[in-house]
């Protein structure tokens, strides 16, 4: 999954991931420090996101 971490929360849920490996999905999202502007995901890392923006 290492590659797989510059791809975004929306690409991610395209593939599947929350429901091919969730606990994979779950890396990504817990405990989310950053949300996006556009779809409103969140994320641990803005990198996983199309516009992210710091949670407060």
């Amino acid at each position: 999954m290492s590659d797989d971490n510059v791809k975004t929360l929306c690409a991610f849920i395209e593939e599947e991931l929350q429901v091919k490996d969730p606990q994979a999905y779950i890396t990504l999202i817990k405990p989310a420090t950053h949300y996006c502007e556009g779809c409103g995901r969140s994320a641990v890392k803005k990198e996983n996101l199309c516009k992210p923006q710091i949670l407060r």
